[in-house]
């Protein structure tokens, strides 16, 4: 297929390479309204447009992968599918629960395909770990912690997007929805109850927040998520016989399953930058007719993000 980017950042590049590790998927066209002549002058085998518009009319495209700012994708994903173009938007898909029901809507009435981002989800790694969880391998899971927190630039230029509200900045968003995400590939998306306490920055985001999740059945989670704060990015899964330990759970690679004194170390590497698991999914649904990916459906996109909405709406009274 040949695929459009609107939006080239550090996480286009990332992408870029894994595209390009996959046979039979082409990097087309480049869309940026910051950066087109660089860009042009970097990719000279690459179309480059200096306008969203221009590269959704090209007819040689058959996908669209967003990276714009969070607060952005819903529009860009409508545009892009009222184009005729598949769509692989980075997470969060929409900042609002209304905005993926938008978009959940326009995907239905083009029937193209639309998927979130997730790459955590497609991982090989990470899909063996939480198999394992749930096999029983650790006993009865019952409890579970995970940790994403580095200090961004912004924080020390006191500048950019992760701090500015307007383009749904904060901890949350960008990477909150990691540790959301795998204690709800435990325990489901919808907590009977949950405890917050969030750091709130001088621009008005939460820098730091860390939840306490409780769903019922003596499961619980302890989360947390920082822009301003460097933590180990550990996820640790506990089970009545064991636990298993996830360190970058985000980007799993490899874990170990500790039953009492033996340590089980699993290795199961990801292709290239990790993103083409993702790619070879979207690409396949396609090929075979679905309009959405069973590993991230458009259904918990929505779950997600109400979860995200109710939190916030907890924190910002």
């Amino acid at each position: 297929m040949n695929w459009g980017f609107i939006g080239f950042g550090r996480i286009a590049r990332k992408f870029l390479e894994s595209l390009q590790a996959i046979e039979g998927e082409v990097a087309y066209a480049f869309a940026s309204r910051s950066n087109a002549k660089a860009l042009a002058e970097e990719f000279p085998k690459v179309k480059i447009y200096s306008s969203y518009e221009e590269l959704l009319a090209d007819p040689d495209i058959d996908i669209v992968y967003i990276s714009t700012t969070h607060n952005f994708h819903c529009q860009n994903t409508i545009d892009a599918l009222r184009a005729g173009k598949h769509v692989v938007c980075e997470k969060p898909m929409g900042i609002n629960s209304k905005e993926i029901e938008q978009m959940i809507s326009v995907a239905k009435e083009t029937g193209l395909f639309l998927m979130e981002a997730m790459w955590m989800r497609f991982l090989p790694g990470y899909r063996e770990a939480l198999r394992l969880a749930k096999s029983g391998a650790i006993g009865e899971v019952k409890y579970m912690t995970a940790s994403f927190g580095f200090r961004s630039i912004d924080k020390l230029t006191k500048d950019g997007r992760l701090l500015n509200p307007d383009l749904a900045g904060g901890a949350l968003f960008d990477v909150g929805v990691y540790p959301l995400t795998i204690a709800a590939d435990l325990f489901g998306w919808k907590p009977e109850s949950f405890e917050v306490q969030a750091e709130i920055g001088e621009t008005g985001v939460d820098e730091s927040i860390q939840l306490q999740m409780n769903y019922g059945n003596n499961q619980t989670a302890q989360l947390f998520a920082s822009i301003s704060l460097v933590t180990n990015k550990e996820a640790c899964i506990y089970g009545t016989e064991g636990f298993i330990r996830m360190p970058l759970f985000w980007k799993c690679q490899e874990f170990e399953v500790v039953r009492g004194e033996e340590i089980e170390k699993i290795s199961l590497p990801f292709i290239s930058t990790g993103y083409a698991h993702e790619i070879v999914a979207a690409r396949d649904c396609i090929k075979n007719g679905e309009l959405e990916s069973n590993l991230f459906t458009l259904e918990e996109s929505l779950a997600s993000s109400k979860l995200v909405e109710n939190i916030l709406s907890t924190v910002f009274k």
